[in-house]
């Protein structure tokens, strides 16, 4: 049978095998703490007991001396109060008298009781007729009184009496306790002490079934760390996850073993195909310089910017004030973007550039494009990123004033604004009174891809207002189809000005 079990643990699991030692220990613990509790509940449960009928007992004293005090008052003072309470703590002394005889197994406490009751019994009725006797107007009423008095005198006695007796019980109830406190003493520190050693054995045992097979791994690995490769394998009879490991180990260095021989075969292979790999690299690399130089060649934005002025001064020679207007305002649209070595400016410069955009775009459309600007001075000052504003101006004209056959009005307004957290917040609102979108339309310009047609223009403002302005950055689009867009942009006073210094 031991056999057997040896087997099976054998091939159980590490994690099984921990949870078995553990409930072992636990559910040894939980036993003894088991019956040391029921142990304890007992001894409890006693005292209580003892203790409820000591309370008891000196209650039906109390009661007794109240009764007598009550009938004493009544007979002097007839007061229907002190009538009450007579029978009132009558009525509760005989209810607490009859439970005692099911709490007590001694003889003379069952005497005790009965006399007690018999007296009480006796002494009520003497005084009640002395009660009966004063209301009627009965002179010598007070003799039922006195023959009272006497007999509750001895019930005081029999209940003193029962008290010694029931405190002389719990004398002995509590020397018995006492004694089988100390032999539960010595039982748990002996039973502690066991278990203590149990669960040692058990630990070590455990340990050393998983400890020293990780040491012999741990041991020929780091002979094979320092490049000793004719390791012996490591034999372990246990098959849980260790044994695997061993096994999967052995198996491991001897390809280890082969894989280096035909590394070492390979060598001076790899060599070589190395040195031309580099050759070629070098050569991909001296063709990506060459073609990089001849790309920046060919389009030079100087050279068009130059251009630009040459055109304008020679339609001013040439008295063409209107054409030398445009040339030279077009020509300022590129020295504005060629002269940025910031991507950030502040938004004087961006309306500056804005008005420059729409004195072109008027002399196209003229009079059926008017542009309203109203920017407070405090956001004037703001840094904002380069053309941040002016492709929205631009896809408003193009998109929404353009197809319209009356022509609209643009605005730019652009206020502070202090948001719920008491952060300034800058408010730049672009409207347009143009043929406004669809819903289908308006979805499409929502989703910001700058590959979606007619949106490159407002989701390049809108990732590049999130990557520079961080989370303060917004970008909000209204839009009713033949009622005109409106696009608002939100960000802190502050999120581009350390991008700007």
């Amino acid at each position: 049978m031991f056999t057997r079990i040896g087997e099976m643990w054998k091939h159980l699991s590490i994690r099984v095998k921990l949870l078995a030692s553990f409930f072992c220990v636990v559910t040894l613990v939980s036993v003894f703490n088991l019956y040391l509790n029921n142990n304890n509940l007992a001894i409890t449960d006693q005292f209580n007991h003892t203790m409820t009928n000591y309370y008891a007992i000196n209650r039906i004293q109390l009661l007794v001396e109240d009764n007598y005090n009550a009938v004493a008052t009544f007979l002097k003072t007839l007061d229907p109060e002190e009538k009450d309470r007579y029978y009132m703590t009558k009525k509760e002394i005989q209810d607490m008298i009859e439970p005692l005889y099911q709490e007590f197994d001694s003889i003379d406490i069952y005497f005790n009781i009965k006399a007690i009751a018999n007296s009480t019994d006796m002494y009520f009725k003497f005084f009640e007729k002395a009660i009966s006797e004063r209301e009627q107007g009965v002179d010598n009423y007070y003799v039922g009184f006195y023959d009272g008095s006497d007999i509750q005198k001895y019930t005081t006695g029999y209940i003193q009496s029962l008290l010694n007796l029931s405190l002389s019980e719990g004398r002995k109830l509590y020397n018995q306790v006492v004694k089988e406190a100390q032999v539960m003493r010595s039982l748990s520190l002996v039973t502690i002490a066991a278990m203590f050693l149990f669960a040692m054995l058990i630990g070590l045992l455990l340990t050393n079934r998983l400890v020293n097979p990780i040491k012999k791994l741990a041991q020929v690995s780091m002979r094979m760390a320092h490049g000793d490769l004719d390791v012996e394998s490591v034999s372990i009879h246990s098959r849980d996850e260790i044994g695997i490991l061993a096994d999967s180990f052995s198996i491991m260095s001897e390809n280890i073993r082969k894989y280096v021989q035909d590394l070492e075969q390979k060598v001076e292979i790899e060599k070589k195909l190395h040195e031309e790999e580099l050759k070629i690299v070098r050569m991909e690399q001296l063709v990506k310089e060459a073609r990089f130089e001849a790309l920046q060649s060919q389009i030079n934005p100087h050279f068009l910017f130059n251009t630009l002025n040459t055109i304008s001064r020679t339609a001013m020679f040439e008295n063409a004030e209107k054409s030398m207007k445009l040339t030279k305002t077009l020509s300022n649209l590129f020295r504005y973007r060629l002269r940025q070595k910031s991507a950030i400016v502040p938004m004087a410069q961006e309306l500056h550039i804005i008005g420059e955009y729409i004195y072109l775009q008027k002399v196209r459309f003229g009079d059926r494009l008017d542009y309203i600007e109203q920017v407070s001075e405090e956001c004037k000052s703001v840094h904002v990123p380069v053309f941040l504003l002016q492709p929205l101006v631009e896809n408003a004209i193009i998109h929404g004033i353009e197809p319209k056959v009356q022509g609209g009005k643009i605005r730019i307004k652009a206020r502070v604004k202090n948001d719920s957290k008491g952060e300034a917040m800058i408010v730049v609102r672009i409207t347009d009174t143009g043929v406004g979108m669809s819903k289908e339309q308006l979805e499409r310009i929502k989703s910001f891809d700058v590959a979606a047609e007619n949106s490159i223009g407002v989701a390049n403002v809108y990732h590049r207002l999130k990557i520079a302005g961080g989370q303060s950055g917004q970008l909000t689009i209204h839009s009713r189809l033949n009622k005109g867009t409106s696009i608002e942009i939100r960000f802190a006073k502050e999120a581009f000005k350390d991008a700007c210094l």
